[in-house]
């Protein structure tokens, strides 16, 4: 399957050569690339009109992250990857990201390990002189870390491959967030609401300067933190997300209750039994895990127990019809 590469950009001439010239040497999985000039007065629209086989996509003004990622996404097949245009993508990194994304059929969204990131993508303190240093790293990395994922609730945007049966159902992102920030946010609650998993390939690695658009627009100190600050709140007003929605500890704690799930199913009682009780110590607070527990435990005949975990779920969330279902039936 074709990877849709869609980079949107504002300005920033010298960032966007070093950043298709990486995927141009780096690449060998089949892609196409979606470059949407985003407004630019630079050299920007020339240099992307430059590029063999690309399509390009020109705006007339500055239509935000969002807005320029959706006129690239109305013109993708297959798989689609947004990358910005200040990354730098070693060898293989296409390859493992979608490999990530179909090794199950409910992962929905893929990101990769970085330098210069928000939340649990981040590896800190590294530093490199150049291309050659990265793609040693990311190697090394990948070695490491082979085939590694790790269930998320939330991946950053700057690097974000999504299946394409996703974007079909979840549609395109919300432009209200104007320039930028909270976009991707949205994007990932839509996709968790939707069924789908978020995860991080673990053995991926792409280097990412991080903010030059938005530096070059003069969002620095008060300016950027009063749109994170904006934008956050158009996002809190939009969604109300539920605590599982939002920390990674629950979403990995769904993750071992799948597992435990396919140890129940396969006899593995004990198995079943010690991933449970590692999702509840991940996720204390979570209603659901104590309902899939508790459900575990009758069957393998643990009523009480059972029944003890049905009403901690009710404690937690009075609104979990299945706990309360389930305790009728077990005190009944």
């Amino acid at each position: 399957m074709v990877t849709s590469i869609i980079i949107p950009a504002f300005n920033q001439l010298a960032y966007c050569e070093q950043c298709i010239r990486s995927i141009q040497v780096s690449t060998a999985a089949p892609y196409q690339l979606i470059l949407v000039d985003n407004g630019s007065t630079d050299g920007v629209p020339a240099y992307f009109d430059s590029i063999p086989e690309a399509t390009v996509i020109h705006s007339e003004r500055n239509l935000g992250f969002a807005g320029g990622v959706n006129l690239g996404m109305r013109r993708a097949t297959g798989d689609v990857l947004l990358l910005n245009s200040d990354t730098i993508v070693p060898d293989g990194w296409l390859t493992r990201l979608s490999a990530a994304l179909h090794g199950a059929d409910d992962i929905g969204m893929v990101g990769p390990m970085s330098n210069c990131v928000s939340g649990s993508q981040l590896i800190e303190g590294l530093e490199f002189s150049s291309h050659r240093e990265i793609t040693a790293y990311a190697h090394d990395l990948a070695a490491r870390n082979a085939g590694k994922l790790r269930d998320v609730a939330r991946l950053v945007g700057f690097c974000l491959l999504i299946r394409q049966e996703a974007v079909e159902k979840i549609g395109l992102l919300d432009e209200a967030y104007g320039l930028g920030n909270f976009e991707d946010d949205d994007y990932c609650l839509r996709a968790i609401r939707a069924g789908y998993r978020l995860c991080v390939a673990e053995d991926c690695f792409v280097f990412h300067y991080g903010s030059r658009t938005f530096m070059s627009m003069g969002l620095v100190g008060d300016a950027w933190n009063a749109l994170i600050e904006t934008n956050q709140r158009l996002f809190e007003a939009k969604w109300q997300a539920r605590p599982e929605e939002r920390v990674d500890a629950m979403q990995q704690a769904r993750q071992l209750i799948r597992r435990a799930g396919e140890a129940a199913a396969a006899g593995d009682v004990t198995g079943a039994l010690r991933l449970f009780r590692d999702a509840l110590a991940l996720a204390p607070t979570d209603d659901q895990v104590y309902v899939d527990y508790a459900l575990f435990l009758k069957d393998i005949g643990e009523g009480a127990r059972a029944v003890d975990f049905l009403r901690r779920a009710l404690t937690l969330n009075p609104a979990n019809t299945a706990a309360r279902d389930a305790l009728g039936e077990g005190e009944g």
